[in-house]
């Protein structure tokens, strides 16, 4: 059994990182490519508590999708809110289905992460935009983060800002990053899909 697992109680009740003026924030940068009842994709979405702020933030309909039984337990369901099983490189979900897709400190925890942008760009629409918000691994006290992350069976594949950039420009999201606290930053990319001819 994952950390996961048996973390998903504590995760529901102490994991709302985000506030509303965190979602009014994710929504400016989102609104560009979310129309209201746009589409959002979720990944690694846990209990869903992000997915409910969009949703209300920007009249979207949110799907979470994370690998995590017993997180998806936790997710409120209503109208706007669904939770389906599956990982982030095998997405259940036709291509071009979203405008938008986030991924809230869940990157470095995809076993292959080259598959999970080509999932992200398959299932993003054309000019739809991918939001990823994850932890700086060169600043304190993160290394020790992922070292007791890999300790604990999870890859701990962490990114520096840099690295992230290029590593998505390179499977076609172009887009930048930037710091969002002391020890996070955000990319935000639009993926660009070949025109066909």
């Amino acid at each position: 059994m994952g950390f996961f697992n048996w973390a998903a109680p504590l995760v529901r009740l102490y994991g709302n990182r985000f506030d509303a003026s965190d979602a009014e924030r994710i929504a400016l940068m989102l609104r560009p490519a979310v129309d209201p009842g746009g589409r959002i994709l979720d990944v690694g979405g846990g209990a869903g508590q992000l997915a409910h702020l969009l949703a209300e933030e920007l009249g979207a309909r949110v799907t979470v999708v994370d690998p995590t039984p017993e997180m998806l337990a936790h997710v409120s369901v209503d109208e706007r809110v669904e939770a389906v099983l599956g990982i982030a490189e095998d997405l259940p979900f036709a291509d071009g289905s979203f405008d938008a897709l986030v991924v809230s400190d869940a990157f470095h925890h995809f076993r292959d992460q080259d598959r999970a942008v080509q999932e992200f760009a398959r299932v993003v629409r054309h000019n739809g935009l991918v939001l990823v918000l994850e932890l700086d691994p060169k600043v304190r006290p993160m290394p020790l983060v992922a070292y007791a992350e890999r300790l604990m069976g999870e890859p701990g594949a962490f990114m520096t800002p840099v690295e992230m950039c290029r590593f998505m420009a390179r499977r076609g999201i172009e887009g930048r990053c930037e710091v969002e606290e002391r020890w996070s930053y955000r990319f935000l990319g639009c993926v660009q899909k070949p025109v066909a001819r």
